[in-house]
């Protein structure tokens, strides 16, 4: 029998209303069936995902989250996961403690360490663990780059760095350009952008430089991934995690053993918004990687069940 059900909406990794990646959690889903938890993230956000709070019954984690987005569920959504924290916030779901409350949260990608940043009963910042990075030695042929950006071969190749294909979670390829004028000139195909991810292997395709928005960042960044249903991502947690490795690999962050880095996206769609990731490495090699963000409540109320 259908009944009402408690649904937040938020924007990620972001303190501006309206700014980041938007995202619905829904609150006391573990009685939702899988068809109903696609119906019902179908209708609430059919171009992003929505993340649904579930009962964790055993001891190996705090919290069990799924996400589904129009299509189909996916293992993993960074900016879903950080804004559930904050949907949480005040209602008695999670022990928090201040300063900081150090969890483990279930999906279908593993079992992740969470940091929350706390006052009183409010979530001021959530810090998730990802995977350790992995690489893929692929040989990318510029000119097929560069057609689906719609720029010219020496905009995808003038920056004098190389293209990579980096996974902390799921494979995308970094392509670097020189100025915030290039991404602003980035024209998508997306059909081309498609049929050449499914060609590699791989989720999506980041685009960053290093001139930024803001002083404080240290790239900004672009993030399409139309092979997973969403065309331009207006910011994304992994794909800044994986952005992060490559900076560090490519000796553009000093391998020390921790660095905080954030990285900027979203200014091109007005869905501003940043990451924080963190990067802890033992003899130049990368050890442990997070990321985490802030969130912003627009929406509460109640939604009926299929």
């Amino acid at each position: 029998m259908p009944s009402w059900i408690k649904a937040k909406r938020l924007s990620a990794f972001t303190a501006l209303p309206y700014g980041g990646n938007p995202a619905w959690v829904v609150l006391g889903a573990e009685d939702l069936i899988d068809s109903e938890m696609q119906t019902i993230a179908s209708d609430l956000n059919p171009t992003s995902d929505t993340a649904f709070v579930c009962s964790e019954s055993t001891h190996e984690a705090d919290i069990s989250l799924r996400f589904f987005n129009g299509k189909k569920e996916t293992n993993f959504s960074s900016h879903a996961a950080i804004a559930t924290y904050f949907a949480l916030s005040g209602e008695g779901v999670l022990k928090l403690r201040e300063p900081e409350t150090i969890m483990k949260q279930r999906t279908k990608a593993g079992i992740n360490p969470v940091d929350l940043r706390v006052e009183g009963d409010r979530i001021t910042r959530a810090t998730i663990t990802l995977t350790k990075p992995t690489y893929l030695d692929l040989e990318v042929n510029p000119a097929l780059v560069a057609r689906f950006l719609s720029l010219n071969q020496t905009d995808v190749t003038s920056a004098g760095l190389p293209m990579d294909v980096i996974s902390t979670g799921f494979y995308d390829m970094v392509v670097p350009l020189r100025s915030l004028k290039d991404m602003r000139n980035i024209v998508p195909n997306f059909s081309l952008m498609d049929s050449f991810c499914v060609r590699l292997g791989i989720s999506g395709i980041i685009v960053f430089c290093r001139q930024t928005f803001d002083v404080e960042s240290t790239a900004f960044m672009r993030h399409f991934s139309p092979s997973t249903g969403t065309n331009e991502n207006p910011i994304s947690g992994l794909a800044a995690g994986t952005l992060g490795c490559y900076l560090m690999k490519h000796k553009m962050i000093e391998a020390v053993n921790f660095s905080r880095i954030i990285i900027e996206q979203g200014h091109l769609q007005q869905k501003q918004g940043k990451v924080y990731v963190h990067l802890e490495t033992t003899r130049g090699q990368i050890y442990r990687i997070k990321i985490g963000g802030n969130a912003v409540l627009n929406f509460t109320g109640y939604i009926l069940t299929p």
